[in-house]
């Protein structure tokens, strides 16, 4: 149980409050790429961490990112005219540039000092993996780029899904932290339906971890953030079925996945205290992605400009009552949606003080004591979690069989030793020179 404030610091993303700020010392999602696709096409609005904001690529094809309302009387620069090096606004002419800086004030005397001393609130951006990225914080305390390796994989071996969602982004983020809520909420009772759901999808993984809906957890720091491990009890009291995430600060996850399956990488995006944006990047270094079967899967295909599936809270997710008798345990249809359709439930913003949490809710423990002490660290002028030069970003996550009492960290070398048709994994000075 949290107290009110801890809800509220662990919640509050707008600028000046303690996760607003910590949010902006990395480089976060900001748009995906098909937004911005057409050079000097029209600006599109972004929220982010409580911004209201405008994206655009100009006409020789340069992404921005600014604060969508002109400094002059605040008409809408999504509405304004995308020239070479910035965004004019239509009102009375004033162009912003890429960088911040108001090149053109045509109404005023050419004279004006105003151009010196004003600026207009713009953000860094790089382009990687089909997503616009922007850095919000102090520019002396700018982070490397995270160099995620699923961004530079062939666009059929890609697949960048954005998802609006109306709640605060820690309750979806929660959803990841919680290794037992498969069992449950993503059970498939039809064998008609499991075929179309995880394993129609790739996704064996899920249909082995149902056997047990009470597993250990087990939690620790890393550079980047967490490592959390869901060991499972088996048929085979020799054998565990050992499930791991991996987190990345300030709010990404590598989601479990088995052997030779493809993998997701999670991004929960605040537009603002109440929304977010989900950013599903499913990928394969080893094969082309069977779209179908993903969007079949999760249920989450949205399009632009507002990225809504057509579930929401007063249709219930078109949750289906009859479906629960014999098809699947929620009677809604889709994995994402399932995740969605409980945690829009909670209402914009839960209150945390209202909880009565077990032992299943370990690894949600432990982030929000983590996260606090970083926030109180940040203060304190400390090294954020993934910050570092040279921080290695290559982590996996494993769904997969192990001896029973081995390590739990250990899960990724069994997943690529089964990968690699071996028995056991190599010993770690071999595996290393391989």
């Amino acid at each position: 149980m949290l107290t009110s404030e801890d809800n509220r610091r662990l919640t509050q993303v707008g600028p000046g409050t303690p996760l607003g700020k910590f949010f902006r010392r990395y480089w976060i999602p900001a748009a995906v790429l098909e937004e911005i696709g057409e050079p000097g096409g029209a600006p599109v609005r972004v929220g982010l961490l409580g911004e209201r904001l405008v994206a655009f690529r100009d006409p020789e094809g340069k992404p921005g990112l600014m604060k969508e309302h002109c400094p002059h009387r605040g008409a809408s620069l999504a509405y304004g005219r995308n020239e070479v090096g910035g965004l004019r606004c239509l009102y009375h002419g004033w162009k912003m540039g890429q960088a911040g800086k108001i090149l053109e004030m045509p109404a005023e005397p050419p004279d004006t000092r105003m151009k010196a001393v004003l600026t207009h609130p713009a953000y860094p951006v790089q382009e990687a993996g089909g997503i616009l990225w922007t850095y919000m914080g102090p520019a002396d305390k700018m982070p490397p780029f995270p160099r995620f390796p699923w961004m530079d994989l062939p666009a059929d071996q890609l697949l960048v899904v954005k998802m609006h969602q109306d709640s605060n982004y820690l309750q979806g983020l929660e959803g990841d932290l919680d290794p037992a809520h498969p069992n449950y909420l993503h059970r498939d009772f039809d064998e008609a339906v499991a075929r179309q759901s995880w394993t129609g999808a790739g996704w064996q993984s899920i249909s082995d971890l149902m056997s047990d809906g009470a597993p250990v957890i087990q939690v620790e720091e890393t550079p980047q953030l967490m490592r959390v491990g869901a060991i499972r009890k088996t048929a085979d009291a020799g054998m565990s079925y050992v499930r791991t995430t991996e987190w990345v600060a300030p709010f990404y996850t590598h989601i479990a996945t088995g052997p030779h399956e493809s993998q997701l990488f999670k991004a929960w995006l605040p537009i603002d205290d109440n929304s977010c944006f989900t950013f599903y990047i499913h990928h394969d270094a080893r094969k082309k992605l069977d779209v179908p079967a993903i969007y079949g899967n999760w249920g989450h295909r949205s399009e632009p400009p507002h990225y809504r599936t057509a579930h929401t809270a007063q249709n219930m997710h078109l949750q289906d009552r009859k479906m629960m008798v014999d098809g699947n345990f929620s009677g809604v249809i889709g994995a994402a949606i399932q995740d969605r359709a409980v945690q829009e439930s909670m209402g914009p913003v839960f209150d945390r003080t209202q909880e009565h949490l077990g032992t299943s809710d370990k690894a949600v423990i432990f982030f929000r004591r983590l996260i606090l002490r970083k926030l109180q660290e940040m203060e304190e002028g400390k090294e954020l979690p993934g910050t570092a030069p040279g921080l290695d970003f290559r982590q996996r996550a494993a769904s997969v069989y192990m001896p029973a009492g081995a390590p739990w960290q250990e899960a990724v070398r069994w997943i690529e030793a089964q990968e690699a048709g071996l028995k056991d994994p190599l010993p770690k000075q071999e595996a290393t020179s391989v």
